[in-house]
């Protein structure tokens, strides 16, 4: 059983895990090169220095990495190593082959984070629900897997075991590929006037809400995969191509074609927790521009004993109302709906998706 964990690394990642292994009543010593962020992730989880800790998390950026698994390694010989990199390549051959300790190494990558960076940004339920990646090495000894299983556990994640060439396939599409367009597409907006862009609706914020990323970071990230990402941008540049011929062409079929994939693709991205999608009752609500009307909504919703699955809200600088929308089981919308229009709100007729 882990009882005390040392994580070298006090950024967003390192932090957060900190903060929930802390929560656990796990002894955490967090450390970091830089002395005023080590600080800071330090008052944060309440940080004791430990000399020989049960786990070592490795939680440093992608280029420093495998020096500092190595250098773990050999200088912890009884502590298991766990690393946290986005990019397995070719680590576990130089683990092998730079450290006697490979034994107590186990690589993992928590499939979790935010487009804010940093200590500061860091929280404790980051990794509820979420999956993690393991790496399944014939080197790793069983007790090295278990305890890499149990710290996924006591972080609320679920594990996936698969090879470090598997892993890296997959990330480059669900991951890497994301971070591209939702980055290209945020780019082509620098042509536009900030006035025009105060159009824009919450499709466009979601689609680009990724391009805040720590750009020094994903550049290092995107470099190391780049094996596995070149492929796949060729298959999207093919497919952007296809689109723009089928528009200069006015062909409506191919058009309706290219959309139902996108459809298709999007249903199998299963829900909360691994679980199936479900579908939901989305209910538009129009409220005040003026303070306390979020909140207002929100203890309502507490008091009818519904839960809020997903929201999403529109309003233009100057506009005097907003519209929020709240995605709800089908038996939770209609009964908020009744709810709230017995109280006045401006609730309007619920739609399914």
């Amino acid at each position: 059983m882990i009882s005390s964990v040392r994580i070298v690394g006090s950024g967003l990642i390192g932090t957060s895990i900190g903060l929930c292994l802390k929560t656990a009543g796990i002894n955490v010593d967090m450390v970091d090169i830089d002395p005023s962020t080590a600080k800071l992730a330090q008052d944060l989880v309440k940080s004791t220095p430990i000399s020989t800790p049960d786990l070592i998390i490795v939680a440093v950026s992608i280029d420093v990495n495998q020096s500092e698994v190595i250098k773990q390694l050999n200088a912890n010989q009884s502590s298991i190593v766990c690393d946290l990199a986005s990019v397995k390549s070719d680590l576990l051959l130089k683990v092998a082959e730079l450290s006697d300790n490979a034994a107590n190494f186990v690589s993992l990558h928590p499939m979790s984070g935010r487009e804010m960076s940093g200590a500061q940004s860091a929280r404790a339920d980051l990794f509820t629900g979420r999956a993690w990646i393991a790496i399944d090495e014939n080197k790793s000894s069983k007790k090295a897997k278990e305890i890499a299983s149990e710290l996924i556990s006591i972080c609320g994640g679920s594990v996936y075991w698969m090879s470090a060439s598997e892993h890296d396939e997959i990330v480059a599409k669900i991951s890497h590929i994301p971070q591209i367009l939702s980055t290209a597409l945020a780019a082509s907006l620098l042509n536009i006037s900030e006035e025009k862009l105060n159009l824009s609706g919450q499709g466009l914020r979601d689609l680009t809400r990724l391009a805040d990323a720590d750009s020094k970071l994903w550049s290092q990230i995107l470099l190391e995969n780049r094996e596995r990402l070149t492929p796949i941008i060729s298959e999207l540049v093919s497919q952007l191509e296809a689109v723009q011929e089928n528009l200069s062409q006015n062909n409506a079929d191919k058009m309706r074609d290219f959309l139902t994939k996108g459809k298709s693709g999007k249903a199998k991205i299963p829900g909360k927790h691994g679980a199936k999608a479900r579908e939901y009752s989305f209910l538009p609500i129009v409220i005040d521009d003026k303070p306390g009307e979020l909140a207002r909504i929100f203890n309502e919703c507490a008091k009818a004993a519904v839960n809020i699955e997903d929201l999403s809200i529109e309003h233009s600088p100057g506009q005097e109302t907003g519209l929020i929308t709240l995605a709800l089981s089908s038996a939770d919308c209609a009964k908020l709906s009744d709810h709230l229009e017995k109280l006045g709100f401006k609730v309007h007729p619920a739609k399914n998706r």
